[in-house]
């Protein structure tokens, strides 16, 4: 049984509510993962499936320790005939405990067929990025001309997040160029069944948006979800959540209000 004395009364509430929206704001190196994970450890002791479970955080390494938590937290089966206890979840599962972009990517795994990609899609790294970037400036540069693909590169990526009101956008030939440099890109990366880590996200909102039965879908699976660092999302992130739980409202979100 998760013993809940070792925290403090604000704390111990934030575990406890289980129901609807919880707000945390601490500081650093105050507990705010911990407050976490003793939430996830909370409900599963509460008999909410462990699969119903989401965490979201911003980096692989906050994910795993989140996880490696966890497990810790969680008590051990009796052992078995092989003289091994097994952490107790239900009939092996797991929550889900990840980044935003391993998020998508396992919803995209399911679902992308919906949007004409293949299930077995590409995630291209920056260096795969840069390539694609570097062919399409051989073909639509001027002979002579120079142009930094790293330099396009983060303007498509400003431009696909939502940035087109940046000060640079305001230039309409710098505006002109992005747009038509990244109908290109996109062809390019399509062709391969390929995405980048801006995609993951915005291809996951635009199969919410496409197909209301693949939201309903995610909807249904994570009933109880967490964010770390809330105050880190972008406003794709944020809609990424507002987006899974605005029918149940089962979120609990974690930040720092002095960043």
């Amino acid at each position: 049984m998760l013993n809940l004395n070792s925290l403090n009364p604000q704390q111990r509430q934030a575990v406890e509510t289980i129901k609807g929206p919880v707000l945390i704001l601490a500081g650093a190196g105050t507990g705010k993962t911990r407050v976490i994970t003793y939430r996830i450890t909370h409900l599963i002791e509460r008999g909410i499936p462990p699969a119903s479970i989401l965490a979201v955080t911003f980096t692989n390494k906050a994910a795993r320790e989140m996880q490696e938590r966890v497990t810790k937290l969680l008590p051990r089966n009796p052992k078995s005939a092989t003289g091994s206890g097994s952490r107790n979840t239900e009939h092996g599962t797991r929550p889900t405990l990840c980044t935003f972009h391993s998020l998508c990517v396992r919803i995209l795994r399911q679902h992308i067929e919906k949007l004409g990609y293949k299930r077995n899609f590409v995630i291209y790294d920056e260096s795969d990025q840069l390539s694609a970037v570097k062919k399409i400036l051989a073909r639509i540069s001027a002979k002579g001309e120079k142009t930094d693909p790293a330099a396009i590169l983060s303007l498509l990526s400003r431009l696909k997040n939502g940035g087109d009101r940046a000060a640079v956008f305001a230039d309409e030939s710098v505006r002109a160029m992005a747009a038509h440099i990244r109908s290109r890109y996109e062809s390019a990366l399509r062709s391969c069944n390929a995405v980048d880590f801006d995609d993951l996200i915005l291809l996951t909102l635009r199969l919410f948006t496409r197909h209301p039965e693949a939201l309903q879908t995610c909807r249904s699976k994570y009933r109880y979800v967490m964010v770390d660092e809330y105050q880190d999302t972008n406003a794709a992130q944020f809609q990424l959540v507002q987006s899974l739980t605005h029918e149940h409202r089962n979120l609990c979100v974690v930040g720092d209000d002095d960043q």
